[in-house]
């Protein structure tokens, strides 16, 4: 039954490689970000947060999408913020991303926040779709 296992295990593996490190190696302090495909815009500065229970949408973000408040749910939840601070989230918007030839309906909660990415990628993202992401090689990898 062991060895049935480690087959299957083996079959499904996913690594990353040397040759995919950085030029500068493992000097670099970077977080992840990735660029997206939404609709008919490209979207950059996307974080990956493995630490984050949420995904999210800065307001300023779903205005340049073209996306208005009328098209958010009104289901504001209470989060805590990088800095401890409480908030209230606008709602949730569901926005269709595309990552290289695969498509994902993604979940986000609309926050009015300035903020140094334009969507952030949380773990309930990371999980559905089954998603390793690696900051060292920057970058995301899926089975």
């Amino acid at each position: 039954m062991a060895n049935m296992v480690e087959q299957v295990l083996e079959s499904h593996k996913i690594t990353f490689h040397e040759d995919e490190l950085l030029p500068k190696g493992l000097g670099h302090n970077k977080a992840l970000h990735i660029t997206v495909q939404c609709e008919d815009y490209f979207i950059t500065m996307i974080l990956i947060d493995r630490g984050s229970n949420l995904n999210i949408c800065p307001l300023v973000t779903l205005k340049k999408l073209g996306k208005g408040l009328h098209e958010v749910k009104d289901e504001a939840i209470n989060v805590k913020a990088f800095d401890s601070s409480q908030m209230s989230t606008i709602g949730e918007i569901s926005l269709c991303l595309q990552m290289g030839a695969t498509w994902f309906n993604v979940d986000f909660q609309v926050i009015d926040v300035p903020s140094s990415y334009y969507l952030l990628l949380g773990r309930p993202w990371i999980h559905a779709a089954g998603a390793i992401a690696s900051t060292l090689h920057q970058a995301v990898k899926f089975e």
